[in-house]
């Protein structure tokens, strides 16, 4: 199974985590992932948390780390879909101050329109 599925609508990447719980353990391969679709010129991204139920704090690290990476550039990164659970996460941790979170793909993708 793979953990992150990639897809494009136009210019914009979206990578839906394929994972019930994000944690340190995938957190290395996603930066990885996110990194490269920055350095390749994708400067519009969205991460799509529908099948999240948990994330920890370095899977958030990651997200950051990207954020600034695609914003030096530019860009923006954007959170779609987030189930409760990680939306009281990102509430609780300040990261809804620092992300435009959107409750649907849809929404973050017409966000970059």
């Amino acid at each position: 199974m793979e953990n992150f599925l990639l897809t494009k609508v136009e210019d914009i990447i979206v990578e839906e985590i394929n994972l019930v719980k994000a944690t340190r353990d995938q957190a290395e391969e996603f930066k990885v992932v996110l990194l490269k679709h920055i350095d390749e010129g994708s400067l519009k991204i969205i991460v799509d948390l529908h099948q999240c139920e948990f994330v920890d704090s370095t899977f958030l690290s990651t997200l950051l780390i990207a954020l600034k990476a695609v914003m030096e550039k530019g860009g923006g990164l954007k959170l779609a879909a987030p189930k409760y659970e990680v939306d009281e996460v990102l509430e609780a941790t300040g990261m809804k101050k620092v992300f435009d979170v959107f409750p649907t793909v849809e929404e973050a993708v017409n966000s970059f329109k």
